[in-house]
Parts: C-alpha cells; sequence; structure tokens
C-alpha cells in the first residue's frame, strides 16, 4: 500500500513539473523560428562507421600531399635481382691481380716422350716453354725441368692434362694477391707524370742557367722513377697474365738388392740349414 501511494507521488510531481516548464520551452522553440535556426537531429555514428572516418583521417592526412587527377607518376626504377648482372658487379668490384705459380713432379716411362707432350700441350693452351733441363745419370736415369707459362685462364686446365701425363710425386701451388700494389704504381705513375709536365713548363720559361740545371736534375730523377715504376708494372702484369709452371720428369726408379746382400743372405741360409 505503501509503495502504491510512493508512485502516485512521483507521477503528481513529474506532472506538475512539465506543466510549469512547458510555457519556458515553447517560448525558446519560437526564438529559434525566428532567428532561422533550423533543427538538426541528432546522428550517432555507430562503432564501425566511427573506425572507418578515423582510418580515412589518417590516410588522407593534409600533411600529406596526394597525387591530383591527370598527374601522371613515373614507376619507380628499382631493378629485379634478375636484372643484376655479373657484369653490373664488375663495373663495382675491380678485378684482381693474383700471381699463380705451381711445382709438380711425376715419374714416367719415358721421359722424352713426356717432354715433348708437355710441350705440346703448353703451345696448344697459347702458353710457352721459357726453360728445359735435361740430365743424365752415369747409371742411366733421364730426368728433365721444364719452366712453362701458360695464360691465368688455362692454368688450372694445364695443371689436369699435365697429372695425366705420369705419376704424381709432389704437386704445390701458390697464389699472390698483388692488387694493391698495381694500383699503388699506375697512381704513382700518374703523379710522376704530372710532375714531368710541370718541370718541362718550367724548364721552357727558366732564363739563368742555375735554374735550367736544377730543373733538369729534376727532370732527370722524375724520368728515373718513371722508368722504374714501369719496369715493375710490366713485370705484375706478366707475371698475372701468363701463370708459371716448374714441372720436373724423372723415369721410375727399379730398386734392386745389391750383390753383396744376395750372398749375405744365401750364406745365412746355407748356416740355418746346416744347423738343423
Amino acid at each position: 500500500m505503501q509503495k502504491k501511494r510512493w508512485i502516485w507521488w512521483a507521477l503528481g510531481i513529474a506532472a506538475l513539473l512539465f506543466v510549469l516548464l512547458y510555457p519556458t520551452m515553447h517560448r525558446v522553440r519560437e526564438k529559434t523560428r525566428e532567428l532561422g535556426i533550423r533543427e538538426v537531429p541528432m546522428q550517432v555514428a555507430s562503432p564501425m562507421e566511427f573506425g572507418r572516418r578515423l582510418y580515412r583521417h589518417d590516410v588522407a592526412s593534409p600533411s600529406i600531399p596526394t597525387p591530383t587527377a591527370g598527374v601522371s607518376m613515373p614507376p619507380a626504377q628499382v631493378k629485379s635481382p634478375a636484372q643484376i648482372t655479373l657484369a653490373s658487379v664488375r663495373k663495382v668490384a675491380p678485378d684482381r691481380h693474383i700471381i699463380k705459380t705451381a711445382s709438380v713432379t711425376i715419374e714416367t716411362d719415358d721421359v722424352g716422350s713426356t717432354v715433348r707432350k708437355a710441350i705440346a700441350l703448353a703451345k696448344e693452351k697459347g702458353g710457352y716453354v721459357f726453360g728445359l733441363t735435361e740430365e743424365v745419370e752415369p747409371t742411366g736415369e733421364h730426368s728433365a725441368i721444364l719452366e712453362i707459362r701458360v695464360p691465368a685462364d688455362e692454368f688450372e686446365e694445364v695443371l689436369l692434362a699435365i697429372e695425366r701425363l705420369g705419376k704424381i710425386r709432389s704437386k704445390t701451388v701458390r697464389a699472390e694477391d698483388v692488387t694493391e700494389e698495381f694500383l699503388d704504381i699506375q697512381s704513382r705513375l700518374t703523379a710522376l707524370r704530372e710532375s714531368e709536365k710541370r718541370i718541362l713548363k718550367m724548364l721552357s720559361e727558366a732564363e739563368d742557367l742555375d735554374t735550367v740545371m736544377r730543373l733538369e736534375n729534376e727532370l732527370a730523377a722524375r724520368r728515373s722513377e718513371i722508368e722504374r715504376f714501369e719496369g715493375r708494372l710490366r713485370y705484375l702484369k706478366e707475371r698475372t697474365t701468363f701463370c708459371s709452371i716448374s714441372l720436373t720428369i724423372t723415369e721410375f726408379r727399379v730398386v734392386a738388392t745389391p750383390p753383396e746382400t744376395w750372398a749375405a743372405v744365401k750364406v745365412a741360409a746355407d748356416a740355418w740349414r746346416e744347423l738343423v
């Protein structure tokens, strides 16, 4: 009973407030119409729509310029891995200058025939023989030493062919990188030639004898250095273009037991038989 009484009290108070506030609300509405303000219904965006609006705002931010219509943007010039060739890599990394040498000793049945085959092999690969030494021992053993030079790109192939000429007894292969020395000599030569030109110009303009003599001495010193470096550069070019192979050829050795050994063995055997 008391609960119903509270409900009637609440409804009465709500009705009283409506009666008191209605005139004020009516006057506000009329004033709004006089000022020409149109009422706009409130729209509440859903959480998904709010997220889409926020995403569009982030992407099309005013601080980031976007391409306008009618303006063509050139494609980015990016090379794919397939377009990167070995030639482009070589442009970045300079060629190395390597001196390759080898020393090989082989045994064969016929030294003379093997020597001829080795000389023919060197010529076939574009090389040459610049040294040949043959020896025949008092015991009749024949041996030979050949100094061969072959193009650098044929070095490994020639070594394999030499190994097939006989039985390998020893083999040593060495490689020396002289790229830094090669480049250093080239830069020194460039500087010395420029210095030579300057001295020649000053010499042509010199008037007194002392200056002429001093400049001539400096010019002679520069030219001496140029000749020395040019000689070293020619040597390095020759050694890196052609690789050296020292080939020693010997005959198979037949190890025979000396007669004295056989006699001693026979005496020992006879003595053993007598004891038995």
